[in-house]
């Protein structure tokens, strides 16, 4: 329909002043005529015309406006009738008049004030008929057509406009052109001459169709004022309009008389439209669920669409950019209007909706308030980040960087934690398991000065063994080197340049000085120095792995010439000779005093080499952090630190110079390893590694990059000088280990270990540079082939053996019909008894004549492989022992031939296949022969070096389980039990003489391996590395370190712990290289084997709901959640997985624990607990791990959350949403109906609030909760 009889219809009855009735059953009659564009064209007719006065208001058309959008003329009485006011009566419906209003902000918030004043008197009953709870309801359905949420996000946005032009009045009034004062007296004086330009343009309006009438409407919003359309209302009214009648929303503001036009008056106008725009947009916040509707938007977008949510459908962000401080504004214009309460709550609403992660805080700051009351305060570190960081370190193999980035994050969301806080209680987690490895150490003798006495005393009492060093080790390497780089990348998750998001510190370590959440975190760090001066320096450790490994470095740093001398010396050397030497005097003494630096001072220098702390924030924490040292010996006796020296700022940049220099020599030992590769070169380079951490990543990434390159050229003979100084640093695998996963070395390597063959490589002739080690000359020929590909198969069994990887060939190996997948998955074979291969029994018939013959050709050796070795190798001894049995070869020759797998070229073969058949021969088959063959093996001859490493507990095991098996027997014959001991002269002429070579075994395995047995532990092994943990009270030892870490958290106002964890702060008191953690994961990996997985997540829960009750809630609730999530099983197995202990979480225990503890009457407040938990456990598995766990994880929790919707007034405000499944029911379980007695009680309501204050539950099921 033509917007003509529109116009015509109103032109008229404006001129003729007919009451809004009147006017309106025409329009009427022509809206039923058209459709919905005609009332949109009504409504732009009405707001063009209302819009085009800008200096004066008209009453009459202010009265069309008000009954064509609210049905009543009159505001007061609109304002009394408002709960019945009625959409459909209306001749513009709600949403159409909103769509156009909103087109107009632009022009018009400026030039129209009066105007928009009496708008926003008739917007409360216009968005009067918003229904949040039916919006979000068609959201749901997914109905067509549903305009509602973008309409509403442009109110808010012309809202926001209107109050900005309150508060910056003179900004967007010379952004409009012309300063405000020279507007508002160009109005004055256009209004003064109105009354004469009305007579005249009256005589023109008598014919109601001209188009000369001041009433000349136009289609499009009004850009300019148009003096021809200034109309004397007076003249055309019948009768007089009262203004009175027309009330604010409030009753606190009244309408302006048309005449006052002053400058006073515009402002006052400008100011009361500010303060009710603010007004309507707190009251679409609070009373009409606005934020819940864009929520529900949102979530619903991010449903169909698959991909992250758009959060620019919503308005909050474009809000806070409309009433920010314009840049070119000094200061706010209207100092009153911004100290107003309404605007001021405005500011803050919109602030807090534009930060996501502000409702997180203060949803986590309210769960964390109640739940923690004044006698468990929340303590650092905290427990959920200490079961991550202590499992990076003692269980093996790690969890990937990808895993505990997830982790890390949701845990910061879910704790509510900046960034500052929690990198706090990052290092205070990582420095607490420093601090604990640290006690086991002792000052070596070469570097101590103390006494001779002293230090014979140290050497006798504790001895300095490799677990303990491997274990304070890493602890370091976690400390220096993992944290940071997880640090770094998850900043780089969250996409936010912390470098710029600097936090002002008053009471900084220097005046004016910034810092950014890291360097916060580390100024706080620094008054810890209790924790930071209970941590060691490397160089116990280094020098324990050094000494093993004799090198030029280590000598040069050990050795006591003059450091000054030989400086000079090698300086004269190095100028008169060709190469360099890299082993210098000043070398060494810049990598002891790397390795002599505080701890904290490593920690800066590491993270200003990642770039999180500036160069000159760290001079300034290393400055505070140096220690004022005192001139003992100064005859005067007065403190030289009193002088002015900059003495702190000579040694800090002494200190520089020493790790400049380090850098310089471990790049030029990159570049002489990639011209000339030896076993001594990268020996020293990891040495290096381990004393300065602020190169260890740098330093291991070289050594796995050469590991690949070599691999791919296949040569052997760098590949084996490389395999062969990590298998001589084997502390340095574990590092490599936890910074990466073993496959990392493996998977280079398996190519190599699969196909080759000697005829692959040709042979060194160019004067044994191919030799490292003087032992290595006693091989020739084929031999050195063969020695070569040892060292490369040492190095695999040395990882699988330290990661525990034979549980899982499938994920180490990737060549299912590879000699490596089927040599570890098939285990050693006797062919001939085991299996029948006629090929492989030709081998072996050709090999026993050799053994048995002239001994081993390199005819036959460069006609054989290795791979054929290793498979034939446990049937060639086995075959030799039957032969030994019947009498056919006498004790010598079956001792030569265990002597000749001694040599270097084949001692690859006796791990594992040589010891597997003799362990098992010990349990099942000839005893005494196979004892006489381990004592030949491990006591006799040339023993392989990593033998008793490698091997040594699998047949210290055997040999316990023997004497065990012994002892049975003696007791069911009533023989006297003193017999099973090893150390009694009278006995021993009643044993036999395996009997004694079994113990003379047992004592050197357990001498070598550092085993030391309480008179409680000579029964049972040790399972854990805790002490005093067998296995008759492994079970309860675990209930105790889980209640322990709940109760006490490090917090000194909480001291209910065990004497032994109180002596790990208190050296004097720790048993002597013994380690002792506060957290064990490793005793939870084993209870969980031993357990189960039902008994496992049943502990837990009792443990949550006994804090709940008795304090800790929060702590029980972050580590159960983290033993739940975070992967403990050793095996493949599905029954300890993740997945099933949720499974088993939700399906099993989570119901018949609510069924128990509601019968006891359990409280609220454990309720509580337990659903923070429950929340915890489902947030942190959701979207991780491989395709089919995410879609189980997701679809489990989906009708976990179904089963919550229950018809009761107890039950939470849920939206039961039909989703399609996409995994079978066979895989997610059925999940039981909640009885009455659940619901009914007080544990079930607060289970459900512990459930819904989880902050990320709605973000990962959408529509959750409402």
């Amino acid at each position: 329909m033509s917007p003509r009889p529109l116009e015509a219809v109103l032109r008229f009855a404006y001129v003729n002043g007919y009451t809004c009735e009147k006017w309106a059953e025409p329009t009427r009659q022509c809206l039923k005529k058209g459709d919905r564009k005609t009332t949109i064209e009504l409504c732009e007719l009405l707001l063009n015309r209302f819009f085009a006065q800008t200096r004066v208001s008209e009453p009459l058309l202010e009265r069309y406006v008000a009954y064509a959008i609210t049905g009543n003329e009159d505001l007061a009485q609109q304002q009394q009738q408002q709960q019945q006011f009625e959409a459909g009566e209306c001749l513009i419906p709600p949403p159409i008049f909103l769509t156009c209003l909103v087109k107009c902000i632009e022009t018009t918030a400026i030039q129209n004030p009066r105007q928009w004043a009496h708008i926003l008197k008739c917007l409360p009953t216009v968005l009067s008929v918003v229904n949040a709870d039916q919006i979000v309801s068609d959201l749901l359905n997914e109905k067509p057509n549903n305009e509602w949420p973008r309409i509403l996000c442009n109110v808010f946005i012309m809202l926001s406009r209107l109050v900005a032009v309150g508060l910056y009045r003179d900004y967007y009034a010379k952004d409009n052109g012309a300063p405000l004062s020279s507007t508002m007296m160009a109005m004055e004086h256009e209004m003064a001459t109105a009354t004469q330009q009305q007579a005249a343009s009256q005589l023109n309006n008598t014919q109601p169709g001209g188009s000369s009438l001041p009433f000349n409407f136009t289609m499009s919003q009004p850009s300019a004022f148009d003096p021809d359309a200034t109309i004397d209302l007076a003249a055309f009214a019948e009768e007089p309009v009262s203004t009175e009648a027309i009330g604010s929303i409030d009753g606190h503001y009244s309408a302006h008389d048309s005449t006052q036009s002053t400058m006073m008056d515009s402002e006052r106008i400008e100011s009361s439209n500010a303060i009710r725009a603010a007004q309507i947009i707190v009251d679409l916040i609070e009373n009409r669920s606005a934020k819940r509707i864009f929520e529900m938007m949102n979530n619903q977008q991010q449903r169909t669409e698959k991909k992250e949510a758009r959060h620019a459908e919503e308005p909050w962000a474009t809000c806070q950019a409309i009433l920010a401080v314009p840049s070119s504004q000094a200061s706010v214009s209207s100092a009153d209007m911004s100290q107003n309460t309404h605007i001021q709550k405005l500011l803050l609403m919109i602030n807090r909706l534009t930060d996501r992660d502000l409702d997180r805080r203060m949803a986590v700051h309210l769960k964390y308030q109640e739940l923690e009351d004044e006698g468990t305060a929340r303590a650092l570190p905290s427990a959920g980040l200490m079961g991550y960081l202590y499992h990076m370190v003692q269980i093996r193999p790690g969890l990937s960087d990808d895993y505990i980035i997830d982790c890390l994050s949701k845990l910061q969301i879910i704790k509510g934690a900046f960034d500052e806080s929690f990198f706090l209680e990052i290092w205070f987690a990582a420095l607490t398991g420093l601090r604990e490895a640290s006690i086991g150490l002792y000052k070596p003798e070469s570097l101590s000065k103390k006494e001779n006495q002293q230090e014979q005393t140290i050497s006798n009492s504790g001895k300095l063994d490799v677990i303990t060093a491997t274990n304070s080790l890493l602890w370091r390497n976690l400390v220096l080197v993992k944290v940071p780089y997880l640090i770094k990348k998850l900043q780089e998750r969250k996409g936010s340049d912390d470098a710029k998001a600097y936090v002002k510190r008053p009471d900084g370590l220097a005046e004016g000085q910034e810092y950014n959440s890291l360097e916060s975190s580390l100024a706080e760090l620094h008054s810890f120095a209790g924790l930071l001066n209970g941590c060691s320096s490397p160089m116990a450790t280094f020098e324990f792995f050094a000494s093993s490994t004799s090198s030029k470095l280590f000598d040069k740093m050990t050795s006591g010439t003059n450091e000054e001398e030989e400086d000079d010396f090698m300086k004269l050397i190095n100028d008169m000779g060709s190469t360099v030497d890299l082993n210098t005097a000043a070398v060494a003494k810049a990598i002891k005093n790397v390795g002599n630096e505080e701890i904290f001072t490593s920690i800066v220098r590491v993270c200003q080499d990642y770039g999180f702390v500036r160069d000159n924030v760290a001079q300034t924490l290393l400055k505070n952090a140096t220690p004022s040292t005192k001139q003992e010996d100064n005859d005067q006796g007065f403190d030289i630190d009193m002088l002015d020296l900059d003495g702190g700022d000579a040694k800090q940049h002494h200190k520089n110079e020493d790790v400049e220099i380090l850098t310089k020599n471990v790049e030029d030992r990159m570049n002489a390893i990639k011209e000339n590769i030896s076993r001594s070169a990268i020996t020293e380079l990891l040495h290096i590694a381990i004393v300065s951490m602020i190169h260890t990543r740098r330093i291991i990434d070289f050594v796995i990059e050469l590991l690949v390159e070599k691999a791919e050229m296949r040569d052997i003979y760098s590949l084996a000088r490389i395999c062969d100084a990590l298998n001589k640093c084997p502390p340095i695998i574990d590092v490599i280990g936890q910074l990466y996963h073993p496959v990392t070395i493996l998977g280079p390597l398996e190519q190599m270990c699969n196909h080759w063959k000697p005829a692959d490589s040709e042979m060194e002739l160019d004067g044994r540079s191919g030799f490292d080690s003087p032992s290595d000359e006693d091989t020739d020929g084929v031999q050195v082939l063969y020695g070569k590909y040892g060292k490369i198969w040492t190095l695999i069994i040395l990882v699988l053996n330290k990661f525990n990887l034979y549980v899982n060939i499938d994920s180490v190996f990737s060549e299912v019909d590879g000699f490596c997948y089927q040599f570890f998955t098939q285990g050693p074979l006797i062919y001939g008894r085991d299996v029948e291969d006629l090929a492989m029994d030709q081998f072996i018939r050709q090999w026993q004549t050799a053994l048995l013959g002239d001994g081993i050709s390199d005819d036959l050796l460069r006609f054989s492989t290795p791979q054929q070795l290793l498979q034939a190798a446990p049937t060639l001894l086995q075959r030799s022992i039957l032969v030994y049995e019947n009498g056919q070869i006498d004790n010598d020759t079956l001792l030569g031939i265990i002597s000749y797998f001694q040599e270097k070229f084949l001692n690859f073969t006796l791990f594992p296949g040589i010891v597997s058949m003799l362990c098992d021969d010990v349990l099942a088959h000839n005893v005494s022969i196979a004892i006489m063959c381990l004592h030949q093996l491990l006591m006799s001859g040339n023993p392989p070096d990593m033998l008793l490493q490698l091997c040594g507990s699998s047949i210290l095991g055997a040999l316990l389980s023997l004497a065990e098996q012994r002892k049975q027997e003696r007791i069911v014959a009533g023989l006297p039990a003193h017999h099973e001991s090893s150390n009694s002269n009278n006995d021993s002429n009643n044993e036999s003489g395996w009997e004694a070579q079994l113990n003379i075994l047992q004592n050197h395995i357990k001498t070598n391996l550092g085993i030391e047995e309480t008179n409680e532990q000579r029964q049972h092994h040790t399972e854990t590395i805790s002490t005093r943990v067998t296995c008759d009270n492994l079970s309860r030892k675990a209930q105790e370190m889980f209640r322990y870490i709940v109760k006490s958290g490090r917090s000194m106002f909480m001291r209910d712990v065990d004497a032994d964890v109180v002596a790990l702060w208190d050296a004097s008191k720790a048993p002597k290289q013994v380690i002792t953690h506060y957290l064990d994961m490793v005793m939870f990996q084993t209870v969980l084997d031993i357990g189960g997985p039902h008994w496992f997540v049943d502990m837990i829960v009792n443990e949550v709901l006994e804090a709940g009750k008795s304090g800790g809630a929060v702590r029980a609730a972050e580590l159960g959640s983290c033993l739940i999530t975070t992967p403990l099983a050793r095996s493949a197995d599905l029954d300890s997985s993740c997945s099933n202990l949720l499974r088993c979480l939700l399906q099993d225990i989570i119901p018949a624990s609510l069924k128990k503890h509601a019968s006891a009457n359990a409280s609220f407040f454990q309720g509580q607990t337990l659903g923070v938990f429950t929340s915890d456990c489902l947030v942190l598995m959701h979207d991780r791990g491989h395709d089919q766990e995410r879609e189980f994880v997701h679809e489990f929790g989906h009708q976990f959350f179904e089963t919550l919707v229950v018809d009761s007034e107890n039950a939470p405000q849920m939206i039961h949403v039909k989703h399609d499944s996409t995994v079978t029911n066979g895989l997610v379980g059925a999940l039981g109906r909640w009885p009455d007695m659940v619901i009914e009680s007080p544990v079930w309501r607060g289970f459900l609030k512990g459930l819904m204050s989880n902050p990320l539950i709605n973000e990962s099921w959408p529509n959750t909760f409402i």
